[in-house]
């Protein structure tokens, strides 16, 4: 009989909140009338925090697959919201941003977020919460420099 798995690992803590904050994510931005779907609203809270991006980019950022990103950008660059742009860098590429008629929005989805986060944050100290979200970025910051370092053969080969 193999041992069982100890569920309170760092990776499986850092999934359960992950997995945790994007559901209630998503289901207060389902009940708020807000007129986006929470995965269309990801890819706009995307856009606004990462700046224009291509849209395989933003199916890496955000973990969804490519064609829900092409439908997402579809609705929302019909209602206005985001646009698509020539990549000045290569012009067979489109760089999406969001617009100016996301605002308001983006001012609710940062609500829904503020929400979440007092949620997490519980009853820690100032300190202690200033502290793990400085942890949390070297963990991500180093995660992100070793991927850089293998390149991307190594990355698909593993």
């Amino acid at each position: 009989m193999t041992a069982p798995i100890d569920a309170d690992t760092t990776p499986f803590l850092i999934l359960d909140l992950a997995r945790l904050m994007r559901t209630e994510f998503e289901r207060r931005v389902a009940a708020s009338a807000l007129d986006v779907t929470p995965g269309e609203a990801r890819i706009l809270a995307t856009i606004a925090r990462e700046g224009a991006r291509r849209q395989n980019d933003l199916a890496d950022l955000t973990g969804l697959g490519a064609m829900s990103v092409t439908a997402f950008l579809d609705r929302l660059e019909k209602a206005g919201l985001v646009q698509r742009m020539p990549d000045p860098s290569d012009r067979r590429a489109k760089l999406v941003t969001v617009t100016d008629r996301a605002a308001p929005l983006l001012v609710r989805l940062r609500a829904i977020g503020q929400d979440l986060r007092a949620i997490t944050r519980g009853d820690m100290s100032d300190a202690d919460w200033t502290r793990f979200r400085e942890l949390l970025l070297v963990a991500r910051d180093n995660h992100l420099t070793e991927r850089r370092c293998r390149g991307p053969r190594e990355e698909t080969s593993r």
